[in-house]
């Protein structure tokens, strides 16, 4: 499939409902070892399952997306292929820094393309308020939507 811009709505979307279940997942940890032993490694295995899924949706952003927003795509990307590609070999300290210091920026980056893309028309707002309305996002902050 061709890459649409109109389509890259539902994978910013994505990126953000998955950065707030990884912090819903990793919030109570101030330390990377507790949160890799904490639950028998389930909270750090989801982590590492939702990282991977953010990397593979921003593959599927359209260039001209990737183009107009400056941000570390490859870097994102990149480490979903580690993830995938190298599973027992993952840092669990830059798995820590990737969540305390990287993800925030990114989700404020995917609110940032979502509402200059609905603002210019790019994205379909019925699109976005079906979103809403969808328990899948149920941890998107959709006020930041005035308009919604």
């Amino acid at each position: 499939m061709l890459k649409n811009r109109k389509n890259d709505l539902l994978y910013l979307l994505n990126i953000i409902e998955y950065i707030e279940k990884i912090n819903l997942y990793s919030n109570s940890f101030e330390n990377p070892e507790i949160l890799y032993e904490t639950n028998d490694q389930m909270n750090y295995n989801a982590i590492l399952s939702l990282l991977t899924q953010i990397g593979e949706n921003s593959t599927k952003l359209s260039d001209d997306t990737k183009n107009e927003y400056s941000y570390p795509w490859k870097e994102v990307v990149g480490l979903r292929n580690r993830i995938a590609h190298d599973y027992t070999g993952i840092n669990i300290f830059v798995v820590f820094q990737t969540i305390k210091y990287s993800l925030p920026s990114l989700k404020a980056k995917a609110y940032q393309i979502i509402l200059e893309g609905i603002t210019e028309n790019i994205f379909d707002k019925l699109e976005l308020f079906s979103a809403k309305e969808s328990n899948y996002y149920s941890h998107l902050e959709f006020s930041k939507f005035e308009f919604l």
